[in-house]
């Protein structure tokens, strides 16, 4: 039978538990003579073979400078470290080499440390260990106690298989490689702590799955990537060749080394639940590629090759070097789910500076995004805000088209607030883009709204709230509030709408839209009625104004006013810069306008 921790700690006289007690120059064995066990010794070097089916359990404690624990069972083997100090000369410090899984277990109350040597010297040809901690079947780590492991060769910790966390604390001191390698990980508890220093080394790196369940990771990096040949390694603290899925627990994860990476999944990623806190303080540049091209690498906390799922949890991106990233997709990317309007909790935020700025052409390369992908980009729900602060800095970029059905979407960037190759298409949910240096909502294609509260600001130089490269910006349906220092052109509307027009008055000087004053609140009102009011952010001198909203009448007259924020509003969004109702403070008549739809048009939504 397997005995439980506690009854090896102080029952250790079972005839069915070996117990090592390592000592420098030699080991002290008890219960050497079971029938299904046999052990060999050299030195302080111990050999350990269990036969048949018999479950193998072994208490293994005291303290050695150049000693190693080598294991081959038929079956299931279960190591109890308890304040074990081993350190080897030769090799890995523990090497298990069947391929049946193992158990290390760290007893309650015990801080255990091992080491393995710089340069392996093993006697055993068979021994093909290359870590501290070796494990040819799949390993499960428990107990209440603590292991630190420092990997002086290569790994720290390496299964041929797989790694499980069930409980215990894991620290991981240094590594030459990687911290944890195997083929599949799954963590269901206990905490463990990665540390990189070393460039493009690996805290976990697996073959195939990572999969998070409970417990947490806590890691910091400080190596940098490396640049060979134009290819391009980058020290990365969770890395899979694979898959990446997350339901629970908790990451924690900093990097400051140049280029470094958080999260980096080659294939897709899937977070349902969990809480996720990542920090990228490194900076991007450019480099010659394979191609003897310029190229770029910039700092990511999050980057995926192919599909991202995010439909729970708790997300924080902060990025401050150059050109860094919160999240990025190599194709598609969704956030929320179609079954539910619940949907993640997500923060992104950006400081750095894009990494080439040419003024002449006005062009950058290498800019800070907040939320990234190359193909197509759904919203369904959730909380989601975007802040960037550096030259170049965009909210959400997309490739292809963008889709938001629902949650809440909120930007605040230098750069533009959404920006995307193809189209944008809003039929739900709450959008808000602020963009200092930029336009609030740009699409080199078309952009359509037909349902949700939409509300974009742009704040400086002759840019626009909405930007239709493609001239096809359509009003179908929702709440639309747009404030810009350009005019621009609605395609068609379903609904009453306005925008102020941009037209030459009789002296030649051309009418640049209305002089509002940056900080207030500009009103739409029906007679004293406020139907929605705006924080006015655009600094412009002049400001242009564009509106919807389902509660328009075809040819009414409204007025646009400004003033301070009202009182008495019934419903706000975005932290109070949209307001419906309320009594307007120190009011001032701007202009009256007239809402009407704009018709004669044939509307054809993106494919």
């Amino acid at each position: 039978m397997v005995i439980t921790a506690d009854s090896l700690l102080f029952n250790t006289e079972q005839t069915d538990t070996l117990v090592l007690a390592f000592h420098n120059g030699y080991v002290e064995v008890s219960n050497p003579h079971l029938e299904y066990i046999e052990v060999t010794t050299k030195a302080a070097n111990v050999y350990v073979h269990s036969y048949g089916e018999q479950p193998f359990v072994c208490l293994v404690t005291g303290s050695c400078d150049d000693g190693r624990l080598i294991v081959d069972a038929d079956t299931t083997s279960t190591l109890l470290l308890s304040d074990l100090q081993l350190s080897s000369k030769t090799g890995s410090a523990i090497c298990l080499k069947q391929k049946q899984k193992a158990h290390i277990m760290m007893a309650e109350g015990t801080t255990n440390t091992l080491n393995d040597a710089s340069e392996y010297n093993m006697s055993d040809s068979t021994d093909t260990s290359n870590g501290c901690i070796y494990s040819k079947g799949s390993l499960i780590f428990s107990g209440a106690g603590t292991l630190n492991v420092c990997g002086n060769y290569r790994h720290a910790i390496a299964s041929s298989k797989n790694i499980t966390i069930e409980e215990g604390n894991v620290n991981i001191l240094s590594t030459q490689k990687d911290d944890i390698h195997c083929d599949k990980y799954k963590q269901e508890g206990g905490c463990v702590k990665l540390h990189l220093s070393k460039d493009a080394t690996k805290g976990i790196k697996v073959k195939e799955t990572f999969d998070m369940k409970g417990g947490r990771i806590e890691g910091d990096a400080t190596g940098d990537l490396t640049i060979t040949d134009g290819e391009t390694s980058y020290c990365t603290l969770v890395k899979s060749d694979g898959f990446f899925q997350m339901d629970g627990g908790e990451i924690q994860l900093k990097h400051t080394g140049k280029g470094g990476r958080c999260i980096s999944v080659d294939e897709n990623l899937s977070i349902t639940g969990g809480v996720l806190n990542m920090e990228c303080h490194g900076d991007g540049d450019s480099y010659i590629n394979v191609a003897n091209e310029t190229d770029y690498y910039t700092p990511k906390c999050v980057t995926v090759d192919n599909y991202m799922l995010i439909t729970g949890g708790n997300i924080h991106c902060l990025s401050t070097g150059l050109g860094g990233k919160g999240l990025v997709a190599g194709n598609c990317l969704d956030i929320g789910s179609e079954e539910t309007e619940e949907g993640p909790f997500i923060r992104v935020e950006t400081r750095g500076e894009c990494i080439i700025n040419n003024e002449d052409e006005d062009l950058r390369f290498g800019c800070p995004k907040g939320i990234k992908a190359n193909d197509e980009l759904h919203i369904y729900g959730g909380d989601i805000a975007i802040s960037t602060t550096g030259m170049g800095g965009e909210g959400v970029e997309c490739n292809g088209a963008l889709y938001i059905h629902g949650g809440t979407l909120e930007c605040n960037t230098f750069d533009d607030g959404i920006n995307v190759g193809q189209s944008v298409e809003i039929s739900g949910g709450q959008v808000y883009c602020n963009s200092v240096d930029n336009d609030g909502i740009d699409s080199n294609g078309s952009i359509t709204i037909s349902g949700g509260i939409v509300a974009s600001v742009n704040q400086s130089k002759p840019n626009e709230s909405f930007d239709s490269e493609a001239g096809q910006f359509y009003l179908l349906g929702g709440i639309v509030f747009g404030l810009g220092s350009s005019s621009i052109d609605i395609a068609a509307s379903e609904l009453p709408c306005y925008s102020t027009p941009f037209n030459d008055s009789e002296e030649g000087i051309p009418s640049r839209g209305l002089i509002l004053t940056d900080g207030k609140y500009v009103y739409i009102q029906r007679d004293v009625e406020t139907i929605m009011a705006l924080r006015n952010d655009n600094q412009a001198f002049r400001t242009y104004i564009t509106i919807m909203s389902p509660s328009f009448i075809e040819d009414e007259r409204l007025t646009i006013s400004e003033g301070d924020c009202p009182t008495n509003f019934f419903e706000s969004h975005f932290n109070n810069r949209l307001i419906f109702g309320g009594i307007p403070q120190s009011e001032l008549l701007k202009t009256v306008i007239t809402v009407k739809t704009i018709n004669n048009y044939t509307y054809e939504p993106v494919k």
